[in-house]
């Protein structure tokens, strides 16, 4: 495939789980992965796999974000994104902090809206 048909696809949350494998499976089709987690220096696996750049990307951090959005745009752009970031927390929720609490609505809820209204395209 060439270069100018390679699609391309950028994932939040593609330290493990279903943003993992969705750039295992979408660099194995031959498209352009662009995998953003908040710690891409932990990573070993997708590091190492053709067609994947990893990003730092905590999307709960509204300047990082944009910085992301702009590289990514400024390399070309991309035809899918995966908003995939999130976590869960287990047990009752009033054994849960406050801190606790607002971390996973700042993440689950309100980092993955959008923010900035860039074309990937």
């Amino acid at each position: 495939m060439s270069n100018q048909e390679q699609k391309a696809i950028f994932i939040t949350g593609s330290s493990s789980g279903l943003g993992r494998a969705t750039a295992k499976l979408f660099a194995a089709k031959e498209w352009k992965v662009i995998a953003s987690m908040r710690n891409p220096d932990k990573e070993k696996e997708l590091t190492k796999t053709s067609g994947v750049t990893s990003m730092a990307l905590d999307i709960t951090e509204h300047q990082q974000i944009e910085r992301v959005a702009q590289e990514v745009v400024g390399s070309g752009g991309v035809d899918v994104v995966f908003n995939n970031a999130g976590y869960g927390l287990a047990g009752a929720l009033e054994g849960l902090t406050d801190e606790q609490i607002l971390r996973m609505v700042n993440t689950n809820m309100l980092g993955v809206r959008p923010r900035i209204h860039l074309q990937f395209y």
